[in-house]
C-alpha cells in the first residue's frame, strides 16, 4: 500500500532545512565580526613570503595589498620600516571584508565592498609584527601581518 503525497509536510520539512542552514548565510561559519566560530583543522604552514613597501619621495612607504573571494589577502605579509605607511586594500572580488589593523592608535578599513578600494594611512614607531586579520573572516584564515624592522 502507498502513502498519500503530502505536499505540506514536504513544504514544512524545506523550511525548516532552509531556517537551519541561514543562520550561517550572513556572516558564514565564523559568526560574525571577531568571532570565535568554527574553527579550522591544524595545517602545516610555511611562511609566505614578504612584500616590501616602496618609500615614495614624500618619504611614505606605500604598498597594495589585495583582498579576495578566496579569503586571501596577497601579500600576506607586508615588510617596513618605522615610519608613515600607506596601506590600499584593493577589494578584487565580491565578497566584503573589513581588515583591522592591531597598531596602537591605528585605525581598520571598514567594509570594503566588492571592487572598492580603502587606502589606511598608519604612522607605526616601534619595530614589531602587527597582525591584519579580516574582521569578517579571520577564524577562516584570512589574516595579514606588517613587520616592521
Amino acid at each position: 500500500m502507498s502513502t498519500p503525497y503530502r505536499p505540506l509536510s514536504v513544504l514544512a520539512a524545506a523550511l525548516v532545512a532552509a531556517s537551519a542552514l541561514s543562520g550561517c548565510a550572513l556572516w558564514g561559519m565564523e559568526g560574525g565580526p571577531d568571532a570565535a566560530g568554527a574553527s579550522m583543522p591544524p595545517v602545516a604552514v610555511t611562511a609566505p613570503p614578504a612584500a616590501v613597501a616602496v618609500q615614495g619621495p614624500d618619504g611614505v612607504q606605500r604598498i597594495e595589498i589585495t583582498v579576495d573571494d578566496d579569503l586571501k589577502l596577497t601579500p600576506q605579509v607586508v615588510t617596513a620600516r618605522p615610519g608613515r605607511i600607506e596601506l590600499t586594500f584593493r577589494n578584487v572580488g565580491l565578497t566584503p571584508h573589513d581588515i583591522a589593523l592591531r597598531i596602537p592608535a591605528a585605525t581598520g578599513t571598514g567594509n570594503i565592498n566588492g571592487s572598492a578600494t580603502d587606502i589606511v594611512t598608519v604612522e607605526v614607531t616601534e619595530p614589531g609584527t602587527y597582525p591584519m586579520p579580516c574582521l569578517y573572516h579571520g577564524t577562516s584564515g584570512m589574516r595579514g601581518t606588517l613587520e616592521i624592522r
